[in-house]
């Protein structure tokens, strides 16, 4: 399959001009065959800090303001991952949704690991997705996630062939992304894409790096220092080595030990 990564710079809080944005990308992807467009998190919304600005952009009908993208995947045979802030209930996520090319939403994700002032004005989501795509079955992520390694682990143990993250990740946490892509790739010989956004935000600054690693943590793909897209072809089924029998070798009830644990410590992760 050839996957796209749309490293994207959206405009903060114009949701349709960033609607109108991933639609032209959308476009101009199945000129060249792509069959998976991957953008960052907060695509639709960009990276937002304030209620007041969650309040007025956060979205509850999801078929009604994802249609034109919907519309768009039909049209040009071509899925796609975007990511926004969901209301639910009263309750604020951020949420990534997996398009396909018959404009169905055959997958939703809600973040589970909220980084910083996230937790400010999100909850978390509670369960880890794995989508039944029409290339296989793929593990959905947002950023501060990749940094758990049980999350990838989750996925992999679900049937997941590829992970897939929708990240916004900020300097000076480059060098976390690098070495946590690879970890994940090869402790669980999975291969992994991410999107990043580019760009400044308020006091933010997204490096971009979005990449492609291989499941023996190998990089692909790396995209440069800018807002662009880039393609990769990627073969999912690769031979495995034999010796590196991970899955297999999982002790989960020795792990519940891990559970006992964190009730024992505080929030500062002191006993």
């Amino acid at each position: 399959m050839k996957i796209s990564l749309a490293q994207f710079e959206p405009n903060l809080g114009d949701l349709k001009q960033n609607i109108n944005d991933i639609c032209d990308i959308l476009k101009k992807e199945s000129q060249f065959q792509s069959d998976l467009v991957l953008f960052p998190e907060l695509s639709i919304s960009g990276y937002i800090e304030e209620t007041e600005l969650l309040d007025r952009v956060a979205i509850e009908d999801t078929s009604r303001i994802l249609q034109k993208i919907m519309e768009t995947c039909i049209q040009y045979h071509v899925d796609t991952i975007v990511s926004f802030p969901e209301v639910d209930r009263q309750c604020y996520y951020i949420t990534s949704v997996y398009i396909d090319c018959n404009g169905e939403i055959i997958g939703k994700y809600r973040k589970t690991h909220l980084f910083a002032n996230e937790q400010m004005l999100f909850e978390r989501g509670d369960e880890f997705v794995v989508v039944p795509s029409r290339f296989g079955n793929f593990g959905l992520m947002i950023c501060y996630d990749l940094e758990f390694p049980e999350v990838a682990r989750i996925l992999k143990l679900k049937g997941a062939e590829l992970i897939l993250i929708s990240t916004a990740n900020m300097a000076p946490y480059q060098k976390h992304q690098d070495i946590y892509l690879a970890s994940r790739a090869l402790e669980n010989e999975v291969p992994i894409a991410i999107a990043n956004q580019f760009g400044v935000n308020g006091s933010f600054v997204f490096f971009g790096h979005s990449a492609v690693y291989d499941h023996n943590a190998n990089c692909l793909l790396q995209v440069d220092d800018k807002a662009t897209v880039e393609r990769l072809d990627l073969q999912l089924t690769t031979e495995r080595d034999p010796q590196l029998d991970y899955i297999n070798q999982l002790h989960p009830n020795i792990y519940q030990q891990l559970s006992h644990a964190k009730g024992e410590c505080d929030f500062n992760g002191t006993r």
